[in-house]
C-alpha cells in the first residue's frame, strides 16, 4: 500500500542540494523549489531515505518527511500560481 508524503528539505551546500533534488525528482513531484509530493510504498520510502542519507550532512542539513492523507492534500491552499498534484489517476488542482 502506498501513502502520500510531503518532503521538504533545507540543505546548506549547493552540491548536496543538487543531489538531493535529483533523488527527490525520482520519487515525487516538485511542489516548490525544495518541497515534493511523493506517493510511496514502504519499500520506496526506505529506498528514498537510504539515498538521501548518503548525501546529506546530518549536522548541517535537514529533510522533513511528512505523512499526509488524500483529504489533507485536497485541502492544500495555494497563494500565487498553482500546481497540480497527481495521485494514482486523481489530479488535485
Amino acid at each position: 500500500m502506498r501513502k502520500n508524503y510531503l518532503v521538504g528539505y533545507d540543505i546548506s551546500d549547493q552540491k548536496r542540494l543538487s543531489k538531493v533534488a535529483k533523488v527527490m525528482s525520482n520519487f515525487g513531484t516538485r511542489i516548490q523549489y525544495s518541497f515534493f509530493h511523493c506517493f510511496l510504498s514502504t519499500r520506496q520510502k526506505k529506498q528514498m531515505r537510504e539515498q538521501l542519507n548518503k548525501i546529506i550532512n546530518d549536522k548541517q542539513d535537514q529533510i522533513l518527511i511528512l505523512p499526509v492523507t488524500e483529504k489533507q492534500l485536497r485541502e492544500i491552499e495555494f497563494l500565487g500560481f498553482r500546481i497540480n498534484i497527481q495521485i494514482e489517476g486523481i489530479i488535485i488542482v
